[in-house]
């Protein structure tokens, strides 16, 4: 991220010395995050959480006032049924749920948007973890939730409020 900051910024001057590019056109930003080239200028202080899905693994920081405060392996949804991306605000939470659908079930669930959640390692109707589950965090693995280690799972249910913004993104 920072070296296409300053190769953009090295082009720039180029550009300029060049002669192809007036004085006037340059713009100054203020922003402090750039997200697959979109700029993130008004979240620049309180708490707020980006979810970053990469190839290379899935993980969940947590920031408060542009700093890290925490940062989690999580997994998110597969290509048959992938996480959305964009913006959110937290809804609400629970300290547990079930699915019939799916046949496993949670701990510590925190609403992004509609069926999408935080939540900890799938457990099955026993409320058992299922290991072959927990052995995916870090990759996608979720029918889109954000899937979290049972302690990170429990850390954001009792210090992400409702209503903290939260960008998903590959």
């Amino acid at each position: 991220m920072l070296r296409n900051v300053f190769f953009i910024l090295i082009l720039a001057i180029f550009i300029f010395i060049a002669g192809g590019c007036k004085k006037e056109v340059a713009k100054e930003v203020e922003a402090r995050f750039v997200i697959n080239d979109e700029v993130i200028e008004d979240i620049v202080e309180g708490l707020w959480v980006e979810v970053a899905l990469k190839e290379e693994g899935h993980i969940v920081i947590v920031r408060e006032n542009n700093k890290i405060k925490k940062e989690m392996i999580c997994s998110g949804g597969t290509k048959e049924e992938p996480t959305l991306l964009g913006t959110f605000s937290l809804e609400n939470r629970g300290l547990w749920f079930y699915s019939e659908r799916f046949k496993e079930g949670a701990k510590y669930w925190v609403r992004i948007t509609e069926q999408y959640l935080f939540h900890g390692i799938p457990r099955d109707k026993d409320w058992n973890i299922i290991k072959e589950e927990q052995d995916k965090l870090g990759k996608p693995a979720s029918h889109g939730c954000i899937r979290l280690g049972e302690e990170d799972a429990q850390w954001f249910y009792e210090n992400v409020p409702d209503g903290t913004t939260v960008i998903i993104h590959e």
